[in-house]
């Protein structure tokens, strides 16, 4: 991008990772071949092929509703949610659970038989060693305690541990590319050429930078909405506080007032 005026955030986005949201939801999206390869070589079989690939795909439960980072389907109709976390909290067992089921429960339809349910692979990418095994991937399966013999049920847990980059590993050179800041330093193409157009091109620039532009916002309405949840600061201190206009704080407030009330 030499004699181009950068644009905004451009030297914030050369230091971002797939394993940061803002790079992971475009490089993702609509990207089959990138998610054909995260798929294949997690779980070490080459005869997988993604027809769907989406990002920050909303799955709604009876009480609340979830966003999955990654939504793949195959060929064969197994669902695979692939999560990258970058802090412990929100890659607990329980959250593998509850994406599981609402995978399950957005699955089937109204009188369906449950036998038609897909098989769902749940799959966390995590910075740190999350479940302290010290292993670099592990596999979590429903089995019949009594026997040993699986229950399968079609419901896959695993997680891939971050801390590991055995170069000398498929795994670890996908463990590697996530954490990667430069694309010319990737091992695997379909990844490195995304990273490039979103860091390199002015036009995949930009595209980052609305991404980051939305994602800052959303944090500043969510601290705000706590804010006024909590009911101790005044309107005007929350506006500075986040970079929120007073106005659009006011608004926030009437709708928590007018949610009260009701």
């Amino acid at each position: 991008m030499r004699g181009v005026k950068k644009p905004k955030y451009y030297d914030e986005i050369q230091k971002l990772r797939l394993i940061d949201d803002e790079l992971m939801e475009l490089c993702f999206d609509n990207n089959l071949e990138a998610a054909e390869l995260l798929v294949r070589v997690i779980l070490g079989r080459d005869d997988i092929r993604i027809i769907s690939s989406k990002t920050q795909v909303t799955m709604k439960g009876l009480m609340r509703e979830v966003r999955l980072d990654i939504l793949a389907v195959d060929t064969k109709g197994k669902k695979y949610n692939i999560e990258f976390q970058r802090k412990n909290k929100g890659a607990e067992p329980e959250r593998a659970r509850l994406n599981g089921s609402l995978i399950d429960a957005n699955s089937l339809d109204k009188g369906g038989d449950f036998t038609e349910l897909p098989e769902v692979y749940v799959i966390f990418i995590t910075e740190h060693d999350v479940l302290g095994g010290g292993i670099p991937l592990y596999t979590i399966e429903r089995v019949i305690n009594e026997t040993g013999k699986p229950f399968g049920d079609g419901s896959h847990i695993v997680y891939v541990n971050g801390e590991h980059r055995d170069a000398g590993t498929a795994l670890g050179k996908l463990v590697h590319d996530i954490f990667c800041e430069r694309p010319e330093d990737m091992n695997y193409s379909e990844l490195a050429e995304r990273v490039r157009h979103f860091k390199d091109d002015e036009k995949g620039v930009i595209e980052v930078s609305e991404v980051m532009e939305k994602l800052l916002d959303k944090k500043a309405k969510d601290i705000a909405q706590r804010m006024l949840e909590a009911g101790e600061v005044a309107v005007t201190k929350i506006a500075e506080y986040t970079g929120l206009s007073v106005s659009t704080v006011r608004r926030m407030a009437k709708k928590l007032e007018t949610v009260q009330q009701a």
